[in-house]
């Protein structure tokens, strides 16, 4: 069960289970701390399948697929999104929503995984790829900048 109702992760969480797509199949353990070398991680997949995986989130990133709003120029971005009503103890509410948009960036030498959730959005979509991917396009962009990691594609194949 990865995705869909009937299971209830945090961003963190998300962000961790990502963190095995981009490092060859080794899901690191989050830290909130600085690390001096490499971080504690356990093998949780075969490299070939997380591979796979990424490659096939990298196709939900393109011009006109659904993610296609997480593009960032210059850069190959590999994600999912998701859209759930929201759960009350009455069951799922009807007008009620989480948008969201899980990353990874750059997609051929991963050094980002961001998770964006917006709870309840208030502008009439709802879709997290019509209001998580913006968001993140524009700070894993700027993160990636700052990082100064460089471009792994030309900005007229990444521009939405």
């Amino acid at each position: 069960m990865a995705y869909g109702y009937g299971i209830a992760v945090t961003p963190l969480q998300l962000a961790s289970a990502y963190t095995a797509i981009a490092n060859d199949g080794k899901r690191l353990h989050p830290s909130l701390l600085k690390l001096n070398g490499e971080p504690e991680s356990d093998q949780v997949m075969a490299p070939k399948v997380a591979h796979e995986l990424l490659e096939m989130m990298e196709q939900i990133v393109k011009p006109n697929a659904g993610g296609h709003l997480a593009m960032v120029p210059g850069y190959q971005i590999a994600g999912k999104t998701g859209t759930v009503r929201k759960v009350t103890s009455t069951g799922y509410q009807k007008t009620a929503y989480r948008g969201l948009f899980a990353g990874i960036a750059p997609a051929t030498n991963p050094r980002i995984v961001t998770v964006v959730m917006i709870d309840n959005p208030k502008k009439g979509d709802y879709y997290g790829g019509l209001v998580a991917a913006p968001v993140f396009s524009r700070v894993v962009g700027s993160a990636l900048r700052l990082l100064d990691v460089p471009p792994d594609q030309p900005e007229e194949e990444t521009a939405p």
